[in-house]
């Protein structure tokens, strides 16, 4: 009987020995050492078509436009800005009233409220004027390229964004577009 009793001993000790050694293993598998887990969680980065602006741009004369605090350049995308996401509807057929319109008004509320911010930024002297121009060109750019595009996710992305830097940082960081 302690024979018996003694080998059931002897194979449970090996068996148990046997999974732990197993899960030891496990645990330190080289293919979990090369994946660092995070617990931030990661934001995603929205991908555009996008084309050039310059036969637009071309198109704008100096008297259609007035000055900005970026430069002509912006003063110019500003204006198409205004143009493409803008539109008249009469109020009522035959009055000469209209009523303005906006297309995507989540993203031409954000680029304004980007410009806003900037300029603050800038008057006080948070941020240089290079930077700001060169960043505000960008949202600018994001805008054009965007208008006719599907931006569901995009718009969504801009409404739970509660900050204007991380609206800003959505528009220069997270938005990719592709020529």
């Amino acid at each position: 009987m302690k024979a018996i009793l003694s080998l059931i001993t002897i194979f449970f000790l090996l068996s148990v020995g046997k999974i732990t050694a197993q899960e030891a293993l496990a645990m330190t598998s080289p293919s979990d050492t090369k994946t660092a887990k995070s617990n931030a969680p990661t934001l995603p980065i929205f991908e555009f078509r996008a084309s050039s602006a310059d036969i637009d741009l071309n198109s704008v004369s100096k008297d259609m436009i007035g000055e900005h605090a970026f430069g002509q350049s912006v003063s110019e995308k500003l204006y198409l800005l205004e143009s493409k996401y803008t539109y008249a509807v009469p109020i009522v057929p035959g009055n000469p009233q209209t009523r303005t319109m906006i297309r995507k008004p989540a993203i031409y509320d954000a680029v304004r409220k980007i410009e806003k911010h900037l300029k603050k930024s800038v008057k006080k002297g948070e941020i240089s004027a290079e930077t700001a121009s060169s960043d505000f060109n960008k949202v600018l750019d994001v805008a054009f390229n965007v208008l006719t595009a599907e931006t569901e996710g995009f718009e969504k992305a801009i409404a739970e964004t509660n900050d204007v830097n991380s609206l800003t940082n959505l528009f220069t960081k997270r938005v990719k577009l592709v020529f």
